[in-house]
């Protein structure tokens, strides 16, 4: 079992080395790099269990998102985290938007870096009487998806409902839906997750209910493998 943590801060380096030894993992089994070129090199040789990414490693280069999108859809067994790095965006939580990648803020408390590794390593020492994490992906209708688009290109709630024909409280209420399925109520955070989500992926999921999400998952990787 290895761990890969992609960062350029030495600081967040080894506090995520900290967390993953508390974790079972040995210290020989985490490697520590800085850039996406050096993730692939690592990633033909061996096929780590889980990976943290630092967005400032990739998503201000195209090619380098390619890349990492390309390591991703390589590796549909290994569990991308992908870290948020701005700090203004007001979001201190995690989302789900493949079964194998989850984008997390930076500020996340630890403790719940601390569950998702636990979940996701399968060891059984979550209390009982804690919430269990629910990383299914996230998933729009169709006409959450299309308000999402017009609502990130700056259209307000009165110009979308004149554009889809539907009334103002119809658009209030697929915007609020919106918000709830992501966790996030920050406009300029959305449109980051939204953002990362193109990047990493086909985009987020639409009309996929639950049970289909992750016959979705193989599906997209055999497509994009093709």
């Amino acid at each position: 079992m290895s761990s890969l943590i992609v960062d350029k801060c030495y600081y967040t380096q080894l506090a995520l080395q900290t967390l993953l030894q508390h974790n079972g993992l040995k210290k020989k089994d985490i490697l520590s790099l800085t850039d996406i070129s050096s993730l692939q090199e690592c990633c033909n040789t061996q096929a780590p269990e889980i990976i943290f990414i630092n967005e400032q490693c990739f998503l201000l280069d195209s090619a380098e998102g390619e890349r990492l999108r390309s390591i991703i859809n390589a590796h549909p067994d290994t569990l991308f985290f992908i870290f948020i790095s701005k700090e203004n965006l007001n979001y201190q939580n995690y989302i789900p938007i493949r079964n194998n990648i989850i984008i997390l803020s930076k500020s996340i408390r630890t403790e719940i870096v601390d569950r998702l590794l636990e979940h996701n390593l399968k060891q059984k020492r979550l209390q009982e009487e804690q919430e269990p994490l629910d990383l299914t992906p996230v998933s729009l209708s169709r006409t959450e998806s299309d308000i999402l688009k017009m609502w990130m290109s700056g259209l307000d709630t009165v110009v979308i409902s004149r554009q889809l024909n539907i009334k103002e409280k119809t658009v209030s209420s697929h915007k609020g839906n919106i918000k709830r399925k992501v966790k996030i109520h920050n406009k300029q955070a959305i449109y980051h997750i939204v953002k990362l989500t193109d990047t990493l992926t086909t985009g987020v999921y639409i009309n996929r209910s639950r049970a289909y999400l992750e016959a979705a998952n193989s599906l997209e990787r055999a497509n994009l493998a093709g």
